[in-house]
C-alpha cells in the first residue's frame, strides 16, 4: 500500500510516495480509498495547494495517479508533481496535465513555483507528524456495528456442528 509522508520544504509541506501498490491497476480499490484518505487530510488541513513527490519510484499504482488526478480537477488548486518517471509521466500527459503546469524535478522546484504563483502556503499544521506516513482510512463514524450501537452478541453464531444459535456473552 502506498503511503505519502509529509515533510516540510521552506514554507510549504509536500507528501513524499512510499512504498509502491502491488495492485497497479486503474480499477485500485486501495488507491480509491488513499485519494479519499488524501482529500480528508488535505481538507482538514485547509491546503490549498499539493506537492506530491513520487521519489523517482518507477512504479506507482496507475489507479493512484488517476484518483489524484480527479481530485484535482474537484479541488481547483495546484497539485504539483515532482520526481516523476517514465510511466506516472505518460498517465499525466493523458490527462493533459502538462498544458496546466509542469511536472518538476525536484520537490523543492516545486515550492519555489507555488511562491511564484503566489500560492497560500498557510495550512493547519497542528496534529501533522512529519517524516510519518498520514493515517489514511476511507471508513467513516457509524459505518462499524459496534458504532451503531449493535452488539455482536445480538448475532447469530455458527456453532461447531454447522447450526446457528444466538450468540452470549455471558
Amino acid at each position: 500500500m502506498i503511503e505519502l509522508i509529509p515533510e516540510k520544504i521552506d514554507a510549504a509541506v509536500i507528501l513524499n510516495v512510499n512504498k509502491s501498490c502491488p495492485h497497479n491497476a486503474t480499477d485500485c480499490s486501495a488507491c480509491q480509498d488513499l485519494a479519499v484518505g488524501l482529500h480528508n487530510w488535505l481538507v482538514a488541513h485547509e491546503f490549498r495547494y499539493l506537492v506530491l513527490d513520487l521519489q523517482d519510484e518507477k512504479e506507482i499504482c496507475p489507479g493512484f495517479i488517476e484518483e489524484v488526478l480527479q481530485l484535482w480537477k474537484r479541488m481547483r488548486s495546484p497539485f504539483l508533481f515532482s520526481g516523476v518517471m517514465i510511466r506516472p509521466r505518460k498517465i499525466l500527459e493523458s490527462y493533459n496535465y502538462h498544458s496546466r503546469y509542469p511536472i518538476y524535478l525536484t520537490p523543492e522546484e516545486a515550492v519555489r513555483s507555488l511562491v511564484r504563483l503566489n500560492v497560500d502556503l498557510t495550512a493547519k499544521r497542528e496534529g501533522i507528524e512529519f517524516g510519518i506516513p498520514i493515517p489514511m482510512s476511507r471508513m467513516r463514524q457509524g459505518t462499524r456495528p459496534e458504532a451503531q450501537g449493535e452488539s455482536v452478541a445480538d448475532e447469530d453464531v455458527e456453532t461447531d456442528d454447522g447450526s446457528s444459535e444466538a450468540a452470549d456473552d455471558e
